[in-house]
């Protein structure tokens, strides 16, 4: 069966991956339309498939699809929203949710919901004006008698997603969390940007020699690095390093984390505050023990399963649906709230656990296990 699919994305890393997987499964059938501004890309690699555009491009391209063609959005970024407006109601649009979309926007997520006690304390929200708030709320009433009244950013935002017929997401407890936040049914869609063997080495062998804790995956608030460093002084550790990603983010919030770092644990203490190539970041993965991510939503998914794959025993809030992921598929993972504790941060995982991790990762996300997936999605989706 003949398959034409059209990719919208921006200049971002993720999309080599996908461009590898859609390829793969369905070659010559893709083309990947990157939105930017600058007229090199900086993260996605020249490929026969891969064309730059802008956002009248992409409104035009929009007016000349056949509706046969699957529109693939890598995100939900706000220069896509014409453009999905524009597309014939024939055409059927996937949507693989980055996360950004819905949990950076207030409209439909409150930030004060991923952060723990001392980082919300640290950090307040930010308020939205009142005034601001109750004009939106009565906008569609105001459009009864004004038939005129532009939709506000909200309303625009929600005729969007109510175009949208799939939404992605790399597991079913996300997606179920996402379709509550915005409050819409969508069909799931089933996408992993990383297939294992691009996250690592599959053949290296098993190093027991784990040394290292590792806190977080980069500079933002939602990583609650604070609240973690507060449990962990408590104890008595054994490990030679603090390891803490740092090297993106909100640079106000990393100087926070890295003077609190220094102030608690001393020579300890290893932020991680420039750029490392994925092979130099594994090196440093190889070397942890213990790895603890505070984040209340769905983030350093693909450290966790490196991390995991690699012979850590990794800890995620109850709050994360990831971790009810990893639960449900009987990986040995473990709960922040529950079960961090100075015993568990001293004691490293076994190797028939580590063994266990593997096979099962291995089984869920092997490349071909997921090319196949892939495959019958969008087959089952183009009859």
């Amino acid at each position: 069966m003949s398959v034409k699919i059209i990719h919208i994305c921006q200049d971002e890393k993720f999309i080599n991956s996908a461009i590898q997987q859609f390829e793969f499964s369905f070659p010559k059938s893709n083309s990947f339309y990157v939105v930017s501004h600058l007229p090199d890309f900086v993260h996605v690699k020249s490929e026969e498939c891969v064309q730059h555009c802008n956002i009248e491009d992409l409104k035009a391209i929009a007016h000349t699809l056949d509706k046969s063609v699957l529109v693939v959005l890598h995100s939900l970024a706000n220069t896509f929203y014409d453009f999905v407006l524009e597309l014939p109601k024939e055409n059927k649009v996937i949507w693989l949710c980055f996360g950004f979309e819905i949990y950076n926007d207030a409209n439909f997520f409150k930030t004060k919901n991923l952060l723990d006690t001392i980082t919300k304390n640290r950090f307040p929200e930010v308020k939205t004006l009142k005034k601001k708030k109750v004009k939106d709320l009565i906008r569609p009433y105001y459009r009864l008698l004004n038939k005129s009244l532009p939709l506000s950013s909200r309303e625009y935002k929600v005729k969007v997603l109510k175009r949208i017929d799939f939404l992605g997401s790399s597991f079913q407890e996300e997606f179920e969390f996402i379709s509550s936040l915005i409050k819409q049914k969508k069909h799931f869609f089933d996408f992993w940007y990383y297939p294992l063997e691009q996250i690592l080495d599959v053949s290296a062998p098993i190093n027991l020699n784990k040394k290292n804790i590792l806190i977080g995956n980069s500079g933002s608030n939602s990583g609650n690095h604070l609240d973690v460093f507060a449990q962990l002084k408590k104890y008595n550790l054994t490990a030679e390093k603090i390891v803490v990603p740092l090297n993106y983010g909100e640079s106000k919030y990393i100087d926070v984390v890295v003077n609190e770092g220094n102030n608690q644990f001393f020579q300890k203490f290893q932020p991680l505050l420039q750029f490392l190539s994925l092979q130099e970041y594994n090196v440093i993965l190889e070397e942890v023990g213990i790895a603890v991510f505070n984040n209340r939503r769905q983030q350093a998914v693909g450290n966790t399963i490196a991390l995991l794959w690699m012979g850590a025993k990794v800890f995620l809030s109850k709050h994360n649906p990831f971790y009810d992921f990893l639960k449900r598929k009987g990986l040995n993972v473990y709960c922040y709230e529950i079960d961090l504790n100075e015993q568990n941060c001293n004691q490293l995982l076994s190797l028939h656990q580590i063994e266990h991790n593997r096979s099962t990762l291995f089984n869920l996300l092997n490349r071909e296990k997921l090319a196949v997936e892939l495959q019958e999605q969008i087959l089952k989706i183009n009859v």
